[in-house]
């Protein structure tokens, strides 16, 4: 099974639990990864991996004209529940390396990088679908946790199984260097440290307090 078809499966048994299975690392990209696009109001805007719409909300309450693409039919799902008020977002089933989209005036993408198996053509389609004086703001676990193992999973609530996505370890360099030559260039970036907020929600993330949880990057075209 090739990973997309594999992670869709795995994210369709994911999406009817997924906005009440709060991890630690979706808990951190909910707290800094927002205000760093806080500014997009009005804008026309492409979200890649928009999942359940949690960030899609977001991006819909200030005015812009949000697409999200998700390859799983059941975050879509999810998605449109919560959506269903909102005649400023357009939902689509598909990836972005064989649905061509281009015009925008943003990018965001969360948590979707470590299931790339290929930076250079994730990049280069996220160029294309930017304007020339567009941006892409990108938030991801932090590369030293994926390099160590850290990768998306969950407990099926009907089997007990622990499901582990299919996750590809990109160091900092290639993540860079493969946007680069796609002509985006790196403008900000931010490693965001696990903090009190973490076991005053869950004491069992007591163990991330001080340790690279996510990485933010935001690059222009």
């Amino acid at each position: 099974m090739n990973p997309s078809s594999e992670n869709r499966r795995g994210y369709d048994r994911w999406a009817a639990i997924y906005d009440g299975y709060v991890n630690s690392t979706v808990f951190t990209d909910d707290i800094f990864f927002p205000p760093v696009w806080a500014h997009l109001k009005g804008r026309k805007v492409l979200e890649l991996g928009c999942g359940t719409g949690r960030h899609t909300v977001r991006l819909a309450r200030a005015g812009n004209a949000v697409t999200g693409l998700d390859l799983s039919p059941g975050m879509l799902a999810e998605a449109r529940k919560k959506l269903a008020d909102f005649s400023n977002v357009t939902l689509i089933e598909g990836d972005l390396l064989s649905t061509p989209l281009e015009g925008f005036d943003a990018v965001v993408t969360a948590l979707v990088l470590e299931h790339i198996a290929d930076l250079d053509a994730f990049f280069l389609a996220a160029g294309r679908a930017l304007k020339d004086d567009g941006a892409m703001f990108l938030s991801e676990i932090h590369p030293d946790r994926i390099a160590g193992g850290t990768q998306a999973n969950f407990v099926d609530a009907q089997t007990g199984e622990t499901v582990r996505l299919r996750s590809f370890a990109h160091p900092e360099a290639d993540i860079v260097a493969a946007a680069t030559r796609a002509g985006l260039r790196l403008t900000a970036q931010q490693d965001v440290i696990g903090d009190e907020r973490l076991p005053r929600h869950n004491p069992d993330w007591a163990r991330h307090v001080g340790k690279k949880m996510i990485r933010i990057w935001v690059f222009e075209k």
